[in-house]
Protein backbone atom coordinates (compact mmCIF):
# COMPACT_ATOMS: atom_id res chain seq x y z
CA UNK A 1 0.00 0.00 0.00
CA UNK A 2 1.34 3.62 -1.20
CA UNK A 3 -0.16 6.59 -0.81
CA UNK A 4 -3.99 5.91 -2.75
CA UNK A 5 -2.46 2.70 -4.27
CA UNK A 6 -2.56 -0.86 -3.19
CA UNK A 7 -1.09 -3.88 -5.01
CA UNK A 8 -0.89 -7.87 -4.19
CA UNK A 9 2.52 -8.68 -4.14
CA UNK A 10 3.44 -13.09 -2.79
CA UNK A 11 3.79 -13.27 0.27
CA UNK A 12 7.35 -14.25 0.01
CA UNK A 13 8.25 -10.94 -1.73
CA UNK A 14 10.68 -8.99 0.19
CA UNK A 15 9.41 -4.50 0.01
CA UNK A 16 11.85 -1.92 0.19
CA UNK A 17 10.79 1.45 1.34
CA UNK A 18 12.69 4.57 1.02
CA UNK A 19 16.16 4.83 2.65
CA UNK A 20 16.13 1.34 2.57
CA UNK A 21 19.38 -0.64 1.85
CA UNK A 22 18.40 -2.44 -1.25
CA UNK A 23 21.50 -3.57 -2.66
CA UNK A 24 22.41 -5.57 -0.09
CA UNK A 25 18.69 -6.74 0.75
CA UNK A 26 18.71 -7.94 -3.40
CA UNK A 27 16.81 -11.59 -3.15
CA UNK A 28 15.39 -13.86 -6.14
CA UNK A 29 12.09 -14.53 -4.34
CA UNK A 30 11.06 -11.02 -5.75
CA UNK A 31 10.81 -7.47 -4.46
CA UNK A 32 8.76 -4.26 -4.48
CA UNK A 33 9.98 -0.92 -4.10
CA UNK A 34 7.89 2.37 -3.00
CA UNK A 35 8.78 5.56 -3.00
CA UNK A 36 10.52 8.46 -4.53
CA UNK A 37 13.69 6.67 -5.72
CA UNK A 38 14.37 4.62 -8.77
CA UNK A 39 15.83 0.93 -7.87
CA UNK A 40 19.47 0.28 -8.34
CA UNK A 41 21.23 -1.26 -10.85
CA UNK A 42 20.89 -4.44 -8.77
CA UNK A 43 17.35 -4.71 -8.98
CA UNK A 44 17.49 -6.21 -12.52
CA UNK A 45 18.64 -9.28 -11.42
CA UNK A 46 15.26 -9.95 -9.44
CA UNK A 47 13.60 -12.47 -10.70
CA UNK A 48 10.17 -10.56 -10.11
CA UNK A 49 10.29 -6.61 -9.47
CA UNK A 50 7.20 -4.18 -9.11
CA UNK A 51 8.10 -0.18 -8.65
CA UNK A 52 5.07 2.07 -6.97
CA UNK A 53 6.30 5.64 -7.42
CA UNK A 54 4.84 9.29 -7.99
CA UNK A 55 3.67 10.27 -11.27
CA UNK A 56 6.09 13.43 -12.31
CA UNK A 57 6.26 15.30 -15.24
CA UNK A 58 8.52 13.38 -17.32
CA UNK A 59 5.45 10.59 -17.47
CA UNK A 60 3.17 12.89 -19.28
CA UNK A 61 5.52 12.66 -22.52
CA UNK A 62 3.42 10.92 -24.48
CA UNK A 63 0.14 12.69 -25.84
CA UNK A 64 -2.15 9.70 -26.15
CA UNK A 65 -0.70 6.36 -24.54
CA UNK A 66 -2.66 3.81 -25.07
CA UNK A 67 -5.47 2.82 -22.14
CA UNK A 68 -7.23 0.39 -20.79
CA UNK A 69 -9.48 -0.20 -17.23
CA UNK A 70 -8.08 -1.80 -14.47
CA UNK A 71 -10.36 -2.61 -11.57
CA UNK A 72 -12.17 0.50 -12.58
CA UNK A 73 -9.12 2.31 -12.91
CA UNK A 74 -8.05 3.95 -16.53
CA UNK A 75 -4.58 2.56 -16.74
CA UNK A 76 -2.06 4.20 -19.53
CA UNK A 77 0.69 2.09 -21.06
CA UNK A 78 3.76 3.93 -21.37
CA UNK A 79 5.18 1.70 -24.00
CA UNK A 80 7.48 3.99 -26.04
CA UNK A 81 8.10 6.15 -23.13
CA UNK A 82 11.62 7.79 -23.37
CA UNK A 83 12.46 6.48 -19.79
CA UNK A 84 9.96 3.86 -19.34
CA UNK A 85 10.02 -0.38 -20.07
CA UNK A 86 7.75 -2.82 -20.79
CA UNK A 87 5.19 -3.49 -18.21
CA UNK A 88 5.01 0.36 -17.15
CA UNK A 89 1.95 1.81 -16.14
CA UNK A 90 0.59 4.87 -15.43
CA UNK A 91 -2.63 4.85 -12.82
CA UNK A 92 -3.65 8.88 -13.02
CA UNK A 93 -6.62 8.50 -10.42
CA UNK A 94 -3.86 7.29 -7.81
CA UNK A 95 -0.90 9.17 -8.35
CA UNK A 96 1.66 6.83 -9.20
CA UNK A 97 3.38 4.91 -11.91
CA UNK A 98 3.71 1.48 -11.28
CA UNK A 99 6.34 -1.06 -13.35
CA UNK A 100 6.38 -4.82 -13.36
CA UNK A 101 9.32 -7.47 -14.64
CA UNK A 102 9.36 -11.11 -14.13
CA UNK A 103 7.00 -14.18 -14.98
CA UNK A 104 4.67 -12.38 -12.65
CA UNK A 105 4.14 -8.93 -14.37
CA UNK A 106 0.35 -9.80 -15.75
CA UNK A 107 -1.20 -10.66 -12.51
CA UNK A 108 0.71 -8.03 -10.64
CA UNK A 109 -0.81 -5.18 -12.20
CA UNK A 110 -4.20 -6.44 -12.35
CA UNK A 111 -4.80 -6.12 -8.90
CA UNK A 112 -3.99 -2.49 -9.05
CA UNK A 113 -7.14 -0.94 -6.72
CA UNK A 114 -7.61 1.36 -4.47
CA UNK A 115 -6.41 1.93 -0.95
CA UNK A 116 -8.20 2.35 2.56
CA UNK A 117 -6.62 5.45 3.11
CA UNK A 118 -8.50 6.63 -0.19
CA UNK A 119 -11.96 4.76 0.97
CA UNK A 120 -11.08 6.54 4.76
CA UNK A 121 -10.75 10.19 3.47
CA UNK A 122 -13.36 9.91 0.57
CA UNK A 123 -16.07 12.45 0.41
CA UNK A 124 -19.26 11.07 0.80
CA UNK A 125 -21.53 10.13 3.98
CA UNK A 126 -20.60 9.75 7.20
CA UNK A 127 -20.67 6.34 8.49
CA UNK A 128 -23.12 5.52 11.45
CA UNK A 129 -20.89 4.35 14.50
CA UNK A 130 -21.94 0.71 15.32
CA UNK A 131 -24.08 0.57 18.97
CA UNK A 132 -21.66 -2.03 20.03
CA UNK A 133 -18.87 0.37 20.15
CA UNK A 134 -17.42 2.50 23.38
CA UNK A 135 -16.41 5.92 23.52
CA UNK A 136 -13.09 6.58 24.41
CA UNK A 137 -11.92 10.18 26.17
CA UNK A 138 -8.41 11.36 25.92
CA UNK A 139 -6.66 14.81 25.24
CA UNK A 140 -9.55 16.99 24.89
CA UNK A 141 -10.94 14.13 22.35
CA UNK A 142 -14.05 11.95 22.01
CA UNK A 143 -14.17 8.83 19.61
CA UNK A 144 -15.18 5.47 19.41
CA UNK A 145 -13.55 2.30 18.41
CA UNK A 146 -14.65 -1.14 18.63
CA UNK A 147 -15.42 -2.33 22.37
CA UNK A 148 -13.16 -5.47 21.99
CA UNK A 149 -10.02 -3.06 21.85
CA UNK A 150 -8.35 -2.88 24.89
CA UNK A 151 -7.48 0.85 25.87
CA UNK A 152 -3.82 1.35 27.59
CA UNK A 153 -2.13 4.48 28.93
CA UNK A 154 1.72 5.72 28.74
CA UNK A 155 3.71 8.16 29.72
CA UNK A 156 6.37 7.49 26.58
CA UNK A 157 6.54 8.72 22.99
CA UNK A 158 5.85 5.64 21.73
CA UNK A 159 7.12 5.98 17.87
CA UNK A 160 5.17 4.95 15.11
CA UNK A 161 5.25 1.67 13.80
CA UNK A 162 7.50 -0.60 13.75
CA UNK A 163 10.52 1.58 15.13
CA UNK A 164 12.98 -1.45 14.17
CA UNK A 165 12.24 -1.84 10.66
CA UNK A 166 10.41 0.96 8.87
CA UNK A 167 8.64 3.22 10.84
CA UNK A 168 5.29 4.83 9.68
CA UNK A 169 4.22 1.93 7.91
CA UNK A 170 1.95 -0.44 9.90
CA UNK A 171 1.01 0.12 13.39
CA UNK A 172 2.53 -2.98 15.60
CA UNK A 173 1.42 -5.06 18.64
CA UNK A 174 -2.05 -6.60 19.35
CA UNK A 175 -5.21 -4.21 18.06
CA UNK A 176 -5.77 -1.92 20.40
CA UNK A 177 -6.27 2.05 21.30
CA UNK A 178 -2.33 3.29 23.16
CA UNK A 179 -3.34 6.72 24.36
CA UNK A 180 0.22 8.69 25.59
CA UNK A 181 0.81 11.68 27.17
CA UNK A 182 4.30 11.64 25.23
CA UNK A 183 5.85 12.76 28.78
CA UNK A 184 8.96 10.47 28.68
CA UNK A 185 10.71 10.39 25.15
CA UNK A 186 11.09 6.77 23.84
CA UNK A 187 15.00 5.78 23.21
CA UNK A 188 15.06 3.55 20.23
CA UNK A 189 15.91 -0.04 21.69
CA UNK A 190 19.18 -2.29 20.24
CA UNK A 191 17.54 -3.16 16.83
CA UNK A 192 19.36 -6.43 15.04
CA UNK A 193 19.43 -6.75 10.93
CA UNK A 194 15.96 -7.71 9.66
CA UNK A 195 14.97 -8.52 6.21
CA UNK A 196 13.02 -6.26 4.65
CA UNK A 197 9.56 -8.40 4.65
CA UNK A 198 6.09 -6.73 4.02
CA UNK A 199 4.40 -5.19 7.03
CA UNK A 200 0.88 -6.27 7.63
CA UNK A 201 -1.59 -3.67 7.94
CA UNK A 202 -3.21 -3.41 11.38
CA UNK A 203 -6.31 -1.75 12.93
CA UNK A 204 -5.93 0.11 16.24
CA UNK A 205 -5.51 3.81 17.32
CA UNK A 206 -2.84 5.63 18.90
CA UNK A 207 -3.54 8.93 20.27
CA UNK A 208 -0.16 11.36 21.13
CA UNK A 209 -1.23 14.52 23.05
CA UNK A 210 1.87 16.35 23.68
CA UNK A 211 4.42 14.96 20.33
CA UNK A 212 6.96 17.77 19.44
CA UNK A 213 8.42 15.53 16.70
CA UNK A 214 7.98 12.04 16.13
CA UNK A 215 11.44 10.16 17.21
CA UNK A 216 12.29 8.70 13.81
CA UNK A 217 9.97 10.73 11.12
CA UNK A 218 9.24 14.04 9.71
CA UNK A 219 5.84 14.00 9.05
CA UNK A 220 4.05 16.39 6.40
CA UNK A 221 1.04 17.60 6.58
CA UNK A 222 -1.42 19.50 4.09
CA UNK A 223 -2.90 23.10 3.76
CA UNK A 224 -6.35 21.67 2.88
CA UNK A 225 -7.91 20.25 6.00
CA UNK A 226 -10.77 18.31 7.41
CA UNK A 227 -13.36 19.76 9.65
CA UNK A 228 -14.61 16.51 11.95
CA UNK A 229 -17.71 18.14 14.49
CA UNK A 230 -15.26 21.28 14.89
CA UNK A 231 -12.33 19.74 15.07
CA UNK A 232 -9.33 20.64 12.58
CA UNK A 233 -8.05 17.32 11.42
CA UNK A 234 -5.22 17.64 9.07
CA UNK A 235 -4.03 14.07 7.39
CA UNK A 236 -0.20 13.36 6.67
CA UNK A 237 0.62 13.34 3.61
CA UNK A 238 4.28 11.37 4.18
CA UNK A 239 4.36 9.10 5.48
CA UNK A 240 1.22 7.56 3.52
CA UNK A 241 1.46 4.16 3.64
CA UNK A 242 -1.22 1.82 6.44
CA UNK A 243 -0.99 4.24 8.75
CA UNK A 244 -3.46 7.65 8.52
CA UNK A 245 -1.71 10.55 10.77
CA UNK A 246 -4.34 13.10 12.00
CA UNK A 247 -2.81 16.17 13.41
CA UNK A 248 -5.93 17.26 15.45
CA UNK A 249 -6.55 21.70 16.62
CA UNK A 250 -8.45 20.66 19.99
CA UNK A 251 -9.79 23.87 21.38
CA UNK A 252 -8.47 25.24 24.63
CA UNK A 253 -5.36 23.30 24.30
CA UNK A 254 -1.92 25.16 23.05
CA UNK A 255 -0.40 21.35 21.35
CA UNK A 256 -2.31 19.69 18.64
CA UNK A 257 -2.82 16.17 19.32
CA UNK A 258 -2.06 13.02 16.88
CA UNK A 259 -4.12 10.17 16.22
CA UNK A 260 -3.34 7.80 14.24
CA UNK A 261 -5.51 5.33 12.60
CA UNK A 262 -4.59 1.63 11.25
CA UNK A 263 -5.46 0.82 8.03
CA UNK A 264 -6.47 -2.36 8.00
CA UNK A 265 -8.92 -4.04 5.91
CA UNK A 266 -10.93 -2.02 3.36
CA UNK A 267 -10.82 0.73 5.59
CA UNK A 268 -14.74 1.18 6.56
CA UNK A 269 -13.28 0.73 10.39
CA UNK A 270 -10.52 3.61 10.07
CA UNK A 271 -13.62 5.81 8.48
CA UNK A 272 -15.71 5.46 11.11
CA UNK A 273 -13.31 5.90 13.71
CA UNK A 274 -11.71 8.96 11.99
CA UNK A 275 -15.64 10.50 11.53
CA UNK A 276 -16.14 10.00 15.10
CA UNK A 277 -13.54 12.27 16.46
CA UNK A 278 -15.03 15.34 18.04
CA UNK A 279 -14.18 17.78 21.72
CA UNK A 280 -14.81 15.72 24.66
Amino acid sequence: MDRDAQISVPATSWVFYPRGDWCRDATTFGSVYLGNEEPPACAQTVTNTLIVRPIVHADLALETPPAHYVNGLLVWDLVGHPTATSGTYMVPELGVVVSASGPLTSRLLATVAYSPRTTVLASGPVPVVPSSWRSVSFAGLRFSTPRSWPVYHTRVTPGLGNVCQNPGVALVGITSVLLSNDAWHWLLPPCGYRKPVYQVPESGVQVDSGLRTEPQLALSFPKHCLDLHGLTACPATSPAYSILVLKVTVPGRSKPVYVSIGLAGNGMVARTIMYSLRAA
